[in-house]
């Protein structure tokens, strides 16, 4: 495929491994979609919740670096795709080890925080100098929000090696906003980017837009009820 087209790359396009990558990544992510919705939807820390999460978290990485390694090929940053395994992986080992997990690799994961949102930072700068301060269909503010967002997980981690570990509402809050928020990026890069995949019928924009900022409305009444009125009743969380 010459280069100049991969803009344009689309499973129907395309063959070999970029094909199985693409069929791969968009199946992953849309295993994700469901069963992260399943997950918000019913009781945490119940049977179903442990389950559909732990669906969601290994779909979510797998997606997440097939994503890296379609932009490479894309000559496009691979650091999205790898944010969001961060993300799930992160949320996921607050409240329960998986392999690999502890000190050192939450040391190694910071460190890789740090420099990623030095990266978005940067790139949101140069691109707000470009024209319309946009490229290739994504907004500098976009960027500069997102390389935000890492600083801020960054320092959140940072914050956990030195205290030694979170405890209470804290560490819940630690687990619920990292997780809701890789799944706004995997409902906004559907519903916002792959749009044309959705059926006309309910292809509208207020529909999309509601679907797509959907997990950050979440959020943000988990953080209201978690961190800032301490309200833990009807949440079960696993020990680490």
């Amino acid at each position: 495929m010459p280069r100049d087209s991969v803009n344009k790359i689309t499973i129907a396009t395309s063959s070999g491994f970029l094909w199985l990558f693409l069929v791969t990544h968009f199946g992953t992510a849309l295993v994700a979609l469901l069963a992260g919705t399943v997950a918000l939807a019913v009781a945490k820390g119940g049977k179903l919740h442990k389950k559909t999460g732990m669906i969601f978290v290994v779909s979510m990485i797998i997606a997440g670096l097939l994503a890296s390694v379609i932009s490479v090929y894309a000559g496009k940053s691979v650091v999205g795709g790898i944010f969001v395994g961060y993300l799930i992986y992160t949320a996921t080992t607050t409240v329960r080890a998986l392999p690999g997990s502890g000190r050192r690799m939450d040391i190694a994961l910071m460190l890789m925080a740090f420099a990623f949102a030095a990266a978005m930072l940067w790139d949101g700068i140069v691109v707000w100098g470009l024209p319309g301060r946009m490229r290739n269909g994504v907004p500098a503010g976009m960027i500069l929000f997102l390389g935000t967002v890492c600083l801020l997980a960054a320092i959140g981690d940072a914050r956990m090696i030195r205290e030694g570990g979170l405890r209470g509402p804290r560490r819940i809050a630690r687990h619920l906003w990292r997780m809701c928020f890789g799944l706004f990026i995997a409902t906004g890069s559907f519903f916002f980017g792959q749009a044309r995949f959705i059926p006309e019928p309910i292809r509208f924009g207020p529909l999309l837009g509601a679907l797509g900022v959907a997990p950050l409305v979440i959020l943000l009444y988990w953080m209201r009820r978690v961190r800032l009125r301490r309200r833990l009743t009807g949440l079960t969380i696993a020990t680490r």
